[in-house]
C-alpha cells in the first residue's frame, strides 16, 4: 500500500465493485417483483449488458494503451449514460398501467454494459501494472480481496437504500420498485 498507484487503484476498485454487485440484485428484483419477468426472461434482458460489455471489452487493452487512466474514466462516463437511460426506461415503464415494455431497458443495459467493459480489465491491470514481481501474487489476492469486499458491502449499502425507499408505495409495483432501482442508482 505504500504505491500511492496501488493504494487509490484499490480504491477505485472498491468504489467499482461496491456499485456492480448491489446493481445487479436491484435490478434483477425490479424486473421480477416489480415489473413480473420470470428469473429467465429477466435473465434472457440482463444479456443486454453482456452485449455491450463484450464489445468494449475486447478493445479495452488497445485502448487502455492509446489512452491509458483515461479509458477508466471513459468507462465511467458510459456506465454513468447507461444509468441515466435506464432511469427513463424505468419511468417509461413505471408511467403505464400495464408497466410497459422492459425494451425500454435495452439501451440503458448495452450502454452500462459497454462502460464496464472499458473499466473491470483495464483497471485490474493499471492497479497491477507498477507492483514488483516479488509482490504480484499478494497484490491480485488484495485486488480480488477488495473486490469481494466491495460486492459484500455494495449490496448491503445499496439494499438499505432499495428497500428502505420501497417502504412508501407509489402505486404499482412496477412503479414502487422503479423508484427504489432509481433511488440506489445514484
Amino acid at each position: 500500500f505504500a504505491d500511492r498507484a496501488f493504494s487509490s487503484g484499490m480504491l477505485v476498485q472498491l468504489v467499482a465493485w461496491t456499485g456492480q454487485a448491489s446493481f445487479f440484485l436491484v435490478l434483477a428484483v425490479y424486473l421480477q417483483d416489480g415489473v413480473g419477468l420470470t428469473a429467465l426472461r429477466s435473465g434472457v434482458l440482463f444479456t443486454a449488458i453482456g452485449a455491450g460489455y463484450v464489445v468494449t471489452a475486447t478493445a479495452s487493452g488497445a485502448v487502455a494503451r492509446r489512452l491509458g487512466r483515461q479509458t477508466v474514466s471513459i468507462g465511467a462516463a458510459l456506465m454513468i449514460a447507461g444509468l441515466l437511460l435506464l432511469d427513463l426506461g424505468v419511468d417509461r415503464i413505471g408511467s403505464t398501467s400495464d408497466a410497459g415494455s422492459v425494451l425500454w431497458l435495452v439501451p440503458g443495459l448495452v450502454v452500462d454494459g459497454a462502460g464496464m467493459g472499458l473499466i473491470i480489465a483495464p483497471l485490474a491491470s493499471l492497479v497491477l501494472a507498477r507492483v514488483a514481481a516479488q509482490h504480484a501474487g499478494t497484490a491480485s489476492g488484495v485486488l480480488s480481496m477488495i473486490m469481494q469486499l466491495g460486492g459484500a458491502l455494495g449490496v448491503a449499502l445499496i439494499g438499505i437504500i432499495f428497500y428502505g425507499s420501497i417502504g412508501h408505495p407509489h402505486g404499482t409495483p412496477a412503479r414502487t420498485l422503479g423508484h427504489g432501482f432509481t433511488s440506489s442508482s445514484w
